[in-house]
């Protein structure tokens, strides 16, 4: 398929206007049960069966998907039009249908009634009733939907392009729930929190801690599908800390000429102490510098600037990091007002077979524990009991947070400002 923009497009964002919203009614405006004009990642293709269907529950709705005619996976609504009854539970007698477990409707991958088992091949309804049939697309064993009520736009403007490689590009995907909100989990990216809420995880630990200061990153915005951080002030450079007291890392005074590496300890006047308050982080350091070295000279995993970054966020609803060496995609599908279906994507390009078998032992032997769980984990303990209703007073360092709620706000079939004000005054 082509990824051109086609800037004509229905399925293109509405044009910007001008207006001047603070950031947090930026973030009041930005619909609780996500963007519904985009396509999601729902499940794993694995999961559904030939005999029974599965039910997702995704922004509010619970979707059944099952397998049609061609193998491939379908999705239909949950709830039979006949009197209620829950699709999900329902069975798959013949190949690409769904049989309601109430009365026997059956609805085919096209939403239309086929038959109704409990009153006969003489019914009159087969061929007058239908059910609300969702797109859907298979890609990496990942069975994404589109949840719009518009026709489907191009999936290419929606999910990475590493899902469109040849099988010499591997992409394992790891699905968990997250009890939070999925604004709340998208804005868990590109802010200050990285070296506090992870300053003991594994993955910080075996790194400097690269405060990026006061300002952090701006959002760029591009292609108007994607909000890409740039720091403000350049990483200080050196793989080792400089101690407190002017030192580097080991000991000895860095030369004149050269760059300052990253502190290890700063002095905080107003508690009068310094952070962190202990030294053994060295340790960690000196142990796995091997595991970074010439890391910054590897060619980037994606080269198109929309989808490739050390730090991006992309719509509808994922954050991006290109590792170099493999890249990292996190999802967040909205299931209701307060969970989400978080998907980790891991995908790296190997050209034999064997290659690739050795990246699936590193990513579930060590990989998926480091990043999914022991660092992810560490985020969800802090935004599990966060307030997202209440008046913010915001850093410096939150800039890319609300590059990316003005992207929101203009994305596909977002309303207007000026429509959403004359809403909320009842303007005819």
């Amino acid at each position: 398929m082509s990824t051109i923009l086609d800037r004509s497009s229905s399925h293109e964002r509405a044009p910007r206007r001008p207006h001047a919203l603070n950031p947090t009614e930026m973030r009041d405006r930005v619909p609780v049960l996500g963007l519904r004009e985009y396509w999601y990642p729902a499940l794993k293709a694995s999961r559904v069966g030939r005999r029974k269907p599965v039910g997702v529950k995704i922004m509010g709705e619970t979707v059944t998907f099952f397998r049609g005619k061609d193998g491939t996976v379908k999705a239909i609504d949950n709830v039979c039009p006949h009197r209620g009854g829950s699709m999900m539970h329902g069975d798959c007698h013949y190949a690409g249908t769904v049989a309601c477990p109430y009365h026997g409707w059956v609805f085919d991958e096209r939403g239309e009634c086929v038959a109704v088992l409990s009153e006969g091949p003489d019914s009159r309804i087969p061929g007058k009733v239908r059910i609300k049939a969702y797109p859907t697309r298979t890609l990496k064993g990942v069975v994404f939907v589109w949840m719009g009520d518009g026709p489907p736009a191009p999936i290419e403007h929606d999910v990475p392009p590493e899902f469109f490689e040849g099988e010499g590009t591997l992409v394992i995907t790891d699905f968990r729930t997250w009890d939070v909100n999925w604004r709340v989990a998208l804005e868990n990216a590109l802010d200050s929190h990285f070296v506090y809420v992870h300053r003991n995880a594994l993955l910080q630990l075996t790194q400097p801690i690269l405060k990026r200061g006061p300002l952090g990153f701006r959002g760029k915005e591009i292609n108007g599908r994607a909000v890409v951080g740039i720091p403000v002030q350049p990483l200080e450079s050196g793989y080792g800390y400089r101690t407190e007291e002017g030192g580097n890392g080991n000991g000895s005074a860095a030369p004149a000429a050269a760059p300052p590496a990253s502190p290890y300890r700063e002095y905080y006047p107003g508690v009068d102490g310094y952070w962190p308050k202990h030294r053994w982080r060295f340790l960690w350091l000196w142990a796995f510098k091997w595991a970074y070295t010439g890391r910054d000279d590897t060619p980037p995993f994606v080269t198109d600037p929309e989808w490739g970054s050390r730090g991006a966020h992309h719509l509808p609803s994922m954050f991006r990091r290109d590792f170099r060496n493999h890249m990292y995609t996190r999802f967040c599908t909205p299931i209701d007002e307060g969970s989400s279906i978080v998907v980790y994507c891991y995908a790296v390009r190997r050209r034999t077979g064997l290659g690739r078998l050795q990246k699936r032992l590193w990513y579930y032997l060590l990989w998926r524990w480091v990043l999914n769980y022991n660092f992810s984990n560490q985020d969800i303990r802090v935004m599990a009991p966060q307030r997202y209703d209440t008046p913010e007073k915001l850093s410096g360092s939150d800039g890319e947070i609300i590059a990316w709620r003005k992207l929101l706000l203009s994305a596909r079939g977002m309303p207007s400002l000026d429509a959403a004000d004359d809403g909320e005054r009842g303007t005819p």
